[in-house]
């Protein structure tokens, strides 16, 4: 091909390679929201099991405060809430562990889960990354045979003409 004539199909394949690494980029893009998704998740069940432990023991001490103000307006000694507040501390206490247990639990295998789909979303950007290399080597070859052949189909023409 002469130095003045440039491949006419040269941005065209230009545009095709940044669309693909365009592409490969989104790809990377989502993957990474979904492990930052999953990440908050997991984030949100911690803020929501220190939530639920402050509530308990809010309503524990809402409890208390209502039986010492009805205890108050009782004639002294005439009625003692201390056994049933201390039947009720427990309760609450046997369901704040039971809750806890839970909620760890459930964090312990989102966490687990978490993880999991950390690794799986790298294999999968590992395969992606793989596939357009491949594909982007592959475009590669067809600019360059395309080239060629434009160069001999230019280079014939040229002879004919002479």
């Amino acid at each position: 091909m002469s130095e003045t004539t440039q491949n006419p199909m040269k941005p065209v394949f230009q545009m095709q390679r940044t669309m693909l690494e365009s592409s490969q980029q989104a790809t990377h893009d989502v993957v990474e929201a979904q492990k930052e998704a999953v990440t908050q998740m997991t984030e949100s069940v911690e803020q929501y099991q220190t939530l639920s432990e402050q509530n308990a023991e809010l309503s524990k001490k809402a409890v208390h405060a209502y039986f010492d103000a009805v205890e108050s307006m009782m004639p002294e000694g005439s009625v003692d809430f201390e056994e049933f507040e201390q039947m009720l501390d427990e309760q609450y206490d046997a369901l704040t562990e039971n809750q806890a247990q839970m909620m760890e639990a459930a964090l312990e295998t989102m966490e687990e889960n978490a993880d999991a789909f950390d690794q799986y979303a790298d294999s999968y950007t590992e395969v992606v990354d793989s596939s357009f290399d491949s594909f982007l080597e592959a475009h590669e070859r067809m600019e360059a045979s395309f080239e060629d052949a434009s160069e001999q189909l230019e280079d014939a023409t040229e002879e004919l003409s002479a």
